[in-house]
C-alpha cells in the first residue's frame, strides 16, 4: 500500500445494475482498508456481508430501510463479520459508504451480528475536546462482537486572519485509516478533495491537512481502536481521549443475521 492513495469518484470502477451501482474505491489485498460507495434507487436491494472482517456503512444521501428500521443520511450499519443484511433505498437515490477491513483482525472477536444506529441515536459534540471542530461517533471499537471504529468530522473554514500553523498540525495515526469527504474541500498538500473524494493514509504516515474555503466534513475510518496521535514536534496524545466523553455508540439491540 501506498502512504497514502487519493481517489476520486471519477477514478472508481463500477460494478453493479438494475438500480444498485457500486463505485469500487480501494479493494485490493495490499489495501488494508477496502471502500466501496453503493448507489441505491428506490426499491433497488443491496446485500452487504458476509465478509471476512467487520464493516461499517454510513448513509451519506438519501435514506436506506434495513433491519425493520428506516436509516436517513447521517445514520449507519455496522455489520459484523460472517453477517449479512439486506438493505432497500427508501428515495429517488441514495448513497452508502461501506468500509471494512480487508482481512480478518489479528485479535478476532466473535463477529455475528448487525447494528442499527439511526441518526437521532448517534452521539455528537460540537466542540470535540474544545477544538472547535464538530464531532460524531458511529462505532468506537468497544462493542464485545466487533472491533472497528467510525466517526464523523465536521470544521469550520480557516480564519484567513488566523497567523499559518507551521508543523504544529503534521501528525501521524499509529493505524491504517481512510477519510471519505461527504461535504465542503480538504485541502491535503496540493491537492483540492471534494465530496466523495477518498484518502486512504497508511499508519504512521505524518501528514496534515486544512478545510476549504466552505469547510469540510468527512468520515473517518479504522479497521481496529485508534491509539495515540503522535505530532511531529515529538509529542503525543491519547485519540480516545477526544471521544471519551461521548460515550460509546447508543445502537439500537444487536441483531443476528
Amino acid at each position: 500500500m501506498a502512504k497514502v492513495s487519493i481517489r476520486a469518484l471519477d477514478d472508481t470502477s463500477r460494478e453493479g445494475s438494475d438500480g444498485a451501482e457500486t463505485r469500487v474505491y480501494f479493494d485490493r489485498d495490499d489495501e488494508p482498508i477496502h471502500l466501496r460507495l453503493h448507489d441505491l434507487a428506490r426499491g433497488a436491494r443491496l446485500r452487504i456481508g458476509p465478509l471476512p472482517a467487520d464493516c461499517a456503512v454510513y448513509v451519506w444521501e438519501g435514506g436506506v430501510e434495513a433491519g425493520g428500521e428506516s436509516l436517513a443520511a447521517g445514520s449507519s450499519v455496522v455489520v459484523e463479520r460472517g453477517a449479512a443484511l439486506d438493505v432497500v433505498g427508501a428515495e429517488a437515490a441514495s448513497r452508502l459508504v461501506a468500509f471494512a477491513g480487508a482481512h480478518a483482525p489479528a485479535e478476532v472477536k466473535a463477529g455475528g451480528h448487525v447494528h442499527l444506529l439511526p441518526r437521532d441515536r448517534v452521539r455528537r459534540t460540537d466542540n470535540l475536546a474544545g477544538s472547535g471542530t464538530k464531532g460524531a461517533l458511529h462505532a468506537d471499537a468497544s462493542c464485545p462482537t466487533c472491533a472497528l471504529w467510525l466517526h464523523e468530522s465536521s470544521m469550520k473554514a480557516p480564519d484567513p486572519a488566523a497567523p499559518p500553523r507551521g508543523d504544529g498540525g503534521i501528525h501521524a495515526h499509529t493505524e491504517d485509516e481512510v477519510i471519505f469527504v461527504t461535504a465542503g474541500e480538504l485541502r491535503f498538500g496540493t491537492q483540492h478533495c471534494g465530496p466523495g473524494v477518498a484518502v486512504a493514509i497508511a499508519a504512521d504516515t505524518f501528514y496534515s491537512f486544512t478545510p476549504g474555503p466552505e469547510g469540510l466534513s468527512f468520515v473517518n475510518f479504522r479497521a481496529g481502536l485508534p491509539d495515540v496521535v503522535r505530532f511531529k514536534g515529538g509529542a503525543e496524545v491519547d485519540e480516545n481521549s477526544y471521544w471519551r466523553d461521548l460515550g460509546p455508540p447508543d445502537y439500537l439491540a444487536p441483531r443476528a443475521a
